[in-house]
């Protein structure tokens, strides 16, 4: 009924497939992986330089403040007070504005095609 030289042959073509699969799978995670890293990579050169520039920044509108009220209490703790708010806006709305956008797009970074 079945030739045994049939059957070792359908054998070795399944083994090829699954190891071409495994291939294909590996090249797949690594490929992802790296756009991911880089992605994350670029993410923190930004961002190391967008805290630089908020950091001079903040100085800079202490220095005015404190100028402006001829205090510079009162000029830097306006700037940390605006810092305070902002705080707490982000502690009020991270959900819906961080968290969830934030993990929708990590989601789709790996599923991507």
């Amino acid at each position: 009924m079945y030739d045994k030289a049939n059957i070792e042959e359908v054998t070795k073509n399944l083994k090829t497939a699954v190891q071409t699969n495994i291939e294909l799978l590996k090249l797949e995670v690594v490929e992802r992986t790296s756009v991911i890293g880089s992605s994350l990579l670029i993410a923190l050169l930004v961002g190391f330089f967008v805290f630089l520039f908020i950091l001079f920044g903040s100085i800079t509108a202490g220095f005015l403040l404190s100028n402006c009220f001829d205090d510079a209490a009162i000029g830097f703790g306006l700037v940390s007070g605006f810092y305070l708010l902002i705080t707490l806006l982000i502690l009020i709305f991270r959900k819906r504005c961080i968290e969830i956008p934030m993990r929708n797009k990590i989601i789709r970074s790996i599923f991507k095609k």
